[in-house]
This record gives C-alpha cells, sequence and structure tokens, in this order.
C-alpha cells in the first residue's frame, strides 16, 4: 500500500508540473513524451519506458530540472527570483504582478491592483515583501506569501520605470518618467524624500552595496549619485553624450558602470565622481551593463548585437561575443562569475565567462522580444521573462 500511495502522489505531481504548460493542450502523444524529462528517480520515470518505448530517455546532468514554460495572458515586462525561496516574480503589460515556483512552475498567486503596465519589480533581501513600478504611476508593495496588497505609494506623476529595495530592507527606491527618484520608507510607505535633478526621464536606479548612495541614470545623459539619508546630490556625472539606459554598482560598492545610447560604457568612481574608463567597442545604444560578482569584469550587451566582456583594471575588452541575430536588451553574471547569460529580441544565450568566450548554449522557445534574464541566486537557474507572454526557465 505504501508503494501504491507513493506513486500515486508521483503521478499528481507529474500532472501538476506539466498542467501550466501549452503540452497539455496538446495531442496525448506529445503530453506523454514529458515523461522523458521527469525526476529521474521518481516511480514515474522508472515505470513510463517499458509502455512508451518509441519516446526516447534524456540523460540529465545530476541536479539538473526541466521546469516547463510558464505561460501568462499578456506580455512579460520584467521578472526578478527571490534571494531565499524557490519563487519568481514577474510583472505584465496587462497590468498584472505574478508569483510562481521555480521548481514546479506552479503559478501561487496573481497580484492585483495596477491599472496600467508593469515596468520593474523586486524581492526585498529577505524574500518577505515585492515591490513593482508601474505605467499607472503607481509603487506598490506586496506580502510575498499572502499577495496581500501592503502599501499603494502614491507620489510619481508619470510612468515608474525601475524600482529596488535597499540592502537591509527598509527602503524602497523608485525612478520615473516625472524625472524624480524618490525614496519610500519600505515599512510604512512614507515618501522620505524627493530627489530632484534630472531634466529628462529616469530609466535605471539603484542602492550600492551598503545602502549609503542611490544611483540614477536617465535620457539626460546623466548619472547621478544621492545620499540616502539626507538626499543630497552628491555627484553628477557628466560624459554621456545620450541617453543612460542602465547603471550598477560593483559588488564592493566601489566604482559605478554605465551604458549610453552614445555606444560606449563608463566606469566610475563611486567616492569621486571621477570618470575612471570609457570603454569603447559597441557601434550602437548600450542597453544593459552588469559587474561580475568579483568586481573584476563588466558585461555589456548592445543594439549591435554583440556582447563584450571588460577589464575594470585595465580597461581592455577581453571578449565580444557572438552569435545573437538581434538587438541585446539584457545582459548579466552568475552568481559565481563562470557563466554570462543574455537575451535578444528573440532568444536566450548562455555563454563561459572564463575561458575564450564560449557559446554553451542556447535554450530555444521564446517567438518574440525577450525583455530581460535573469540567474537564480545559486546559479542553477536561468529565468527569461519576453513578450511571447511566457517566462522560461
Amino acid at each position: 500500500m505504501p508503494d501504491l500511495l507513493g506513486q500515486l502522489a508521483d503521478a499528481a505531481d507529474f500532472s501538476a508540473f506539466f498542467a501550466g504548460s501549452p503540452a497539455s493542450k496538446s495531442t496525448p502523444h506529445l503530453y506523454i513524451s514529458a515523461l522523458s524529462v521527469w525526476h529521474q528517480d521518481s516511480p514515474v520515470w522508472r515505470n513510463w519506458k517499458g509502455r512508451f518505448r518509441s519516446i526516447p530517455s534524456l540523460s540529465m546532468p545530476r541536479g539538473a530540472i526541466t521546469i516547463p514554460l510558464l505561460t501568462i495572458p499578456n506580455s512579460c515586462s520584467c521578472i526578478a527570483f527571490s534571494p531565499v525561496m524557490n519563487r519568481i516574480v514577474s510583472g505584465s503589460m496587462d497590468t498584472s504582478v505574478w508569483m510562481w515556483d521555480a521548481q514546479t512552475g506552479m503559478q501561487l498567486r496573481e497580484l492585483q491592483g495596477h491599472r496600467q503596465p508593469v515596468n520593474s519589480v523586486a524581492f526585498s533581501p529577505d524574500g518577505s515583501r515585492i515591490v513593482s513600478g508601474s505605467m499607472d504611476n503607481s509603487v506598490r508593495m506586496w506580502d510575498a506569501q499572502t499577495g496581500e496588497q501592503l502599501r499603494e505609494l502614491q507620489g510619481h506623476s508619470e510612468h515608474v520605470n525601475s524600482v529596488a529595495f535597499s540592502p537591509d530592507g527598509n527602503l524602497i527606491v523608485s525612478g520615473s518618467f516625472d524625472k524624480s527618484v524618490r525614496l519610500w520608507d519600505a515599512q510604512t510607505g512614507e515618501l522620505l524624500r524627493e530627489l530632484q535633478g534630472h531634466s529628462d526621464f529616469v530609466n535605471s536606479v539603484a542602492f550600492s552595496p551598503d545602502g549609503n548612495v542611490i544611483v540614477s541614470g536617465s535620457w539626460d545623459k546623466s548619472v547621478r549619485l544621492w545620499d540616502t539619508k539626507t538626499g543630497e546630490l552628491l555627484r553628477e556625472l557628466q560624459g554621456h553624450s545620450e541617453y543612460v539606459n542602465s547603471v550598477a554598482f560593483s559588488p564592493d560598492g566601489n566604482q559605478i558602470v554605465s551604458g549610453s545610447s552614445d555606444a560606449s560604457v563608463r566606469v566610475w568612481d563611486t567616492k569621486t565622481g571621477e570618470q575612471l574608463r570609457v570603454l569603447q567597442g559597441h557601434t550602437d545604444d548600450v542597453t544593459s551593463v552588469a559587474f561580475s560578482p568579483d568586481s573584476n569584469r563588466i558585461v555589456s550587451g548592445s543594439r549591435d548585437k554583440s556582447v563584450r566582456v571588460w577589464d575594470t583594471k585595465t580597461r581592455e575588452q577581453l571578449r565580444e561575443l557572438q552569435g545573437h541575430n538581434n538587438y541585446i536588451t539584457s545582459v548579466v553574471f552568475s552568481p559565481d562569475g563562470t557563466r554570462i547569460v543574455s537575451g535578444d529580441w528573440e532568444s536566450v544565450r548562455m555563454w563561459d565567462a572564463n575561458r575564450m568566450g564560449e557559446q554553451l548554449r542556447e535554450p530555444q522557445g521564446h517567438s518574440d522580444i525577450v525583455n530581460l534574464v535573469s540567474f537564480s541566486p545559486d546559479g542553477n537557474l536561468i529565468v527569461s521573462a519576453s513578450r511571447d507572454k511566457s517566462v522560461r526557465v
């Protein structure tokens, strides 16, 4: 009896695992073919081969898993992994925020409240809360366990483009089309400061690793540094000649990188505001930039269809990763710095970051623009959000 109950439980898990996939709406032979990628230590996997001999079995590396397609009603614009749980949050063009189980692909909750498309989402450092920014001009905070809306943070008069929690989880920063950066109390929802100075849309905001400084990048071609405690403008970093599309702090907090429509990547000293390097090589807009975990390398993606890796000390281009056939939208290092994942208008690719820039694999499936890519905190999963109404893991 225990063995039978175990088999029934595994069969139920298998059915639930694939219920959210388009395969569940397909003909039986396609649905049955999903058996080959089920967990290899399970009763279902051990017993299917004798009954369906024409289906090839797949050899999976130890610890590897295959996750089904997560289908949403409308184009997915943003995603984030929980830092402590197997949870993914996604923001959609249909105004909704969705939460998923990254291991099973099961939709856990739909967080409803926004009235316009959602541009940015983030988890708090402890994974207990979610913040979202929307074209309805609002910032909203949610309970990650219940899906309950905890606060609606009102104050922006135009679309909210970028949101982030401070490293201690006590503050939220938001950047908007209204040219302002706003700082909020994450517990009460109170607007603490309105950081004014930009003269055009604010595209990207981020906290320094110690939480003491905020960086913002804008269409006014500038990068600005703000004091978190006082709201004072610490530095205006000038050098770009076109829109600033992406900004990020190095993990050690000593440097800032910015990518611009002037086709350059620039590196700045956080304390002095000095421009340390201009990394040149791209021939079109730089859309996404990120530091490696050790702060020694930068990866950049561009509309010139290339991904480039740079040495932060020597200013040298270490390698150009070629293979994309369309504009790059998002790039990121894995948590251990050994891999890079990049997304473009139609595909996702993974690269070896340490050798000769070898392309490790090209996950297939998306049929429209990939807006964002990310690694899970342990580096074992990659998640991508696309306009094809899917999130893929």
